[in-house]
């Protein structure tokens, strides 16, 4: 059997508990491989028809909080001497997290899911289960910890 070394892990981060979890234990990988870490957030595109000017200013103001947010994040929850870099993507959610897995060559992608199921499962679809079909890489899901993403 193929020993798989992982030195690049890619966690998309939309900051809920779900993410957060998943950035944990992928943080406790990346200390035990000494993989680099790399978070994402993906911007998605906005439904709500506006003139092209005011989006571009939103999309700026969006994209200066993102990179704080994640800059804060990486300072606090990345520990043990990981390196951990930021991206921020835009498109739909698992499309641009697949098309960062081929453009960067990552080993492993860790990402939470919120547990949805049944219905709810079917109107909002599952964007895990997405990147599970379309990653080339392996993707590691990890659960709602405390259940408030459910």
């Amino acid at each position: 059997m193929k020993t798989v070394e992982i030195q690049k892990i890619l966690v998309p981060v939309d900051f809920s508990s779900a993410s957060l979890g998943a950035l944990a234990h992928a943080e406790e990988l990346a200390h035990r491989t000494g993989a680099e870490l790399h978070l994402l957030y993906v911007i998605e595109p906005v439904v709500a028809p506006m003139e092209f000017n005011t989006a571009a200013i939103i999309e700026a103001n969006q994209a200066d909080r993102i990179n704080s947010k994640l800059a804060e994040l990486r300072d606090t929850e990345v520990r043990h001497g990981v390196k951990a870099v930021t991206l921020v993507a835009e498109g739909e959610a698992a499309a641009a997290i697949v098309r960062t897995v081929e453009e960067q060559d990552f080993d492993l992608v860790v990402m939470g899911t919120h547990g949805h199921s049944g219905f709810r499962h079917l109107l909002l679809g599952s964007r895990a289960e997405r990147v599970v079909r379309g990653a080339s890489c392996p993707v590691l899901t990890v659960g709602p910890i405390d259940g408030r993403d459910q």
